[in-house]
């Protein structure tokens, strides 16, 4: 299940899964703050909407370019939808996840006290304290901020 939602923290790091878990409620709590996260996940829907009434006449026309009729017109007119659903809600939440959800997943375990690369989250043991960026990104390299407990 990890190609549909990978988990994003560092399989490296030596955590327990209640603190992966920890590490994984505070990034929602990361992700929720932002609006433009919520906006950006729901034009998903929304552009589906707006365009799915038009999908079936746009397979039909691709059909009749590519000089399918019958079986070949139907099929494209009956898939255009499903297609559209496809890049829609798949494609789309997978490309918003990876850059929208990610780095709040590095910023909170950023916060668990990890030297993780707040950009690619690749986890930056054993560098000097002198090296100020990311080996794997090449982004800067920022401090850590721990959680307060409580």
């Amino acid at each position: 299940m990890s190609w549909l939602w990978p988990e994003y923290v560092n399989h490296d790091l030596p955590l327990t899964k209640q603190e992966r878990k920890a590490i994984h409620r505070d990034a929602w709590m990361l992700w929720w703050v932002n609006r433009w996260n919520i906006a950006l996940y729901l034009t998903l829907p929304g552009f589906y909407l707006l365009t799915v009434f038009f999908a079936s006449d746009v397979g039909g026309l691709v059909a009749t370019l590519i000089g399918g009729g019958g079986l070949v017109l139907k099929l494209f007119r009956a898939g255009a939808p499903l297609a559209l659903f496809v890049i829609c809600f798949v494609v789309g939440g997978a490309v918003l996840q990876r850059f929208r959800f990610a780095p709040c997943v590095y910023r909170a375990t950023r916060r668990h006290g990890y030297d993780v690369c707040s950009r690619c989250g690749y986890w930056l043991r054993g560098l000097d304290d002198d090296t100020k960026h990311c080996p794997e990104c090449g982004s800067a390299r920022e401090p850590i901020t721990e959680v307060t407990a409580g």
